[in-house]
């Protein structure tokens, strides 16, 4: 499905060379999923990863509404970028829903996959992991700009 230039290409491998990429392949599953497909439902156990390898998903939150409950989009992730990464680190469970928003191919890490890297190639496994809080990094940079951003909109006139 997916070349190793292609993976190397995205963030998570990342500085990965070749001979690490051919026995990281074969460790990826990969998997199909329908326009309107949940992927992980939030609250489920979850134990991988997924590289979006086609198509495009949102991530939806769950929130509390006087009316009942609802889902609220938080992003619009495309080809090359990874989510389920959260549950490799934590080991909670899933943190949001995952939903194709048109045909999506896509390859899954697993936990086991993960640690049969640490057990075989140490130097690899952490980098993949350094990439990873790279990533998880970025994120939460975003989400700072957005908090003031909401903050600052949000304060009264006179509170300025």
């Amino acid at each position: 499905m997916t070349s190793i230039r292609f993976l190397q290409d995205q963030a998570l491998f990342g500085g990965v060379d070749d001979r690490a990429m051919a026995v990281i392949i074969p460790l990826l599953s990969e998997l199909s999923f329908a326009a309107g497909e949940a992927i992980v439902r939030e609250g489920d156990d979850g134990d991988s990863l997924f590289i979006i390898c086609s198509g495009s998903v949102e991530v939806l939150k769950a929130s509390a509404a006087e009316d009942g409950h609802f889902e609220k989009r938080l992003a619009v992730l495309k080809v090359g970028d990874v989510f389920g990464e959260m549950e490799l680190i934590d080991l909670q469970r899933r943190s949001a829903t995952v939903r194709a928003l048109e045909p999506v191919e896509a390859l899954a890490l697993s936990n086991a996959d993960l640690f049969t890297i640490y057990e075989s190639d140490l130097p690899t496994f952490t980098l993949i992991v350094l990439n990873l809080a790279r990533e998880l990094s970025r994120r939460l940079r975003r989400l700072d700009d957005l908090a003031v951003h909401y903050m600052a909109m949000n304060t009264p006139a006179e509170a300025c």
